[in-house]
């Protein structure tokens, strides 16, 4: 297996850890979500695009679901600290963001892919929260998962949008330093 892939494996499956750990035992094990939040800086090749990359990414995600959350679409049962959504999912959403120049880079360019694989799999995954418990879904389930289509549809490219753009702006002050 290339070096390459392997990277891509890794990666997927370091998310999948933080998934895992986020939706089934929330804030039991928030040290090693936080540990592999960290520890992913230590094997980045790209440590300034993926960390603007996360933040922006961690803030868009952070408003958006409490905004749904606001809206009466999400009810958590976990404590929430100074944000409308609990803790555990603002890691989850920088562990998606560490995804987007990793094991996700290949669909940088396919933004309509993006839009298609974003509005079933965002869905796909609130679902899966919501039957482990992690969410609750006070509407009907057929509305809660269209309305999460329609915003990861749009939610996804956009956040491969987001990262191009911090990878270009970084790479571009990197090429004028040197």
């Amino acid at each position: 297996m290339k070096r390459a892939t392997q990277n891509k494996l890794i990666n997927f499956i370091w998310f999948q850890c933080i998934w895992v750990l986020a939706i089934f035992t929330q804030y039991d094990y928030w040290w090693i979500m936080v540990g592999l939040l960290v520890g992913f800086f230590f094997f980045t090749r790209k440590p300034y695009t993926d960390a603007l990359g996360m933040v922006l990414i961690v803030i868009l995600g952070t408003l958006i679901d409490s905004a749904l959350t606001l809206g009466g679409v999400f009810v958590f049962e976990s404590p929430v600290y100074g944000v409308p959504i609990p803790l555990w999912l603002v890691a989850l959403w920088a562990g998606f963001a560490l995804t987007l120049g990793h094991s996700l880079n290949y669909l940088q360019s396919h933004l309509v892919i993006c839009a298609l694989l974003g509005a079933i799999f965002g869905p796909v995954s609130y679902w899966a929260g919501a039957r482990f418990g992690a969410v609750g879904f006070p509407n009907s389930i057929i509305s809660t998962l269209l309305i999460l289509a329609i915003i990861w549809g749009v939610l996804f490219p956009t956040c491969m949008f987001i990262y191009r753009h911090c990878h270009a702006r970084l790479s571009e002050k990197t090429a004028l330093v040197n």
